[in-house]
């Protein structure tokens, strides 16, 4: 299968066939625009998926423009484009207590599970439902990097899930984004990055309003180093059920497809 990351919490998911799981897709109008856009197109064609999951009704997890399905791959009769699907979702809580949807779900014999924007220890009973995931993407934490005891939940979470493979979700990663893993670098980068792209979003107040989402790549670039991680420069990454690991191995994309990668 090929991933590829449209920023935020945004995968496509593409199995052998071609056929898309879009994850996540984000509304970038500008009343809503957190500085990344949405591909409209994909590989030089109209942006299309077979299937869409969104996880929370949040801007930054959900959009529907309404003719994804309509531009996607075609099927043809009577087949079926993602054989043992196993489609299901877990309910999981961000921070404030507000529910999101793990969605997890079988692609090429490799099972997946998003855990959007999930801040909490993961409980037996959501454990039992997810089962035993080969790839989580999972969001490092919205706190900065001295708040000890938010990277341990994360931490104890891959514990429990044991993946194979780790991707991590819920950054931005401009083109122009600093290679210097230095927080302070960084959070001066997007303090600028947000005044120029986010003014506009109703939510926003000032250049640190959405700061959070610098610590969400601070968090990565740190347990990244923890899981024999790897900064990915390219939008895409292909994954065989043959060439899965045996000890969990991150990834961290330092590249968003924007419709004009290749």
């Amino acid at each position: 299968m090929k991933i590829t990351y449209f920023g935020l919490s945004s995968f496509l998911i593409e199995n052998d066939k071609g056929y898309r799981v879009l994850v996540d897709p984000f509304n970038d109008s500008p009343e809503w625009t957190l500085g990344p856009s949405f591909p409209r197109e994909y590989n030089g064609q109209p942006f299309g998926a077979n299937l869409v999951l969104m996880s929370e009704p949040d801007a930054d997890h959900s959009y529907t423009p309404g003719d994804w399905l309509e531009k996607a791959p075609k099927t043809k009769p009577n087949s079926e484009p993602f054989p043992n699907l196993n489609l299901k979702g877990t309910v999981v809580y961000e921070h404030n207590g507000d529910l999101n949807i793990a969605w997890h779900y079988t692609v090429d014999g490799i099972c997946l599970a998003h855990f959007a924007d999930n801040a909490h220890l993961l409980t037996e009973a959501q454990l039992a439902e997810i089962s035993q995931p080969d790839v989580i993407f999972i969001s490092p934490p919205k706190a900065s990097s001295e708040n000890t005891d938010a990277l341990d939940i994360v931490r104890e979470n891959i514990k429990k899930l044991n993946p194979k493979i780790i991707i991590w979700a819920h950054h931005i990663a401009p083109v122009d984004l600093p290679t210097s893993e230095d927080p302070q670098v960084l959070r001066e980068y997007f303090a600028e990055y947000f005044t120029k792209r986010a003014n506009t979003n109703k939510n926003y107040k000032d250049s640190q309003s959405f700061i959070s989402l610098c610590y969400v790549y601070e968090n990565a670039l740190l347990l990244n180093k923890e899981y024999n991680g790897e900064i990915l420069d390219i939008p895409s990454i292909e994954i065989g059920s043959e060439s899965l690991p045996d000890k969990p191995k991150s990834y961290l994309f330092r590249n968003m497809y924007s419709g004009s990668n290749r």
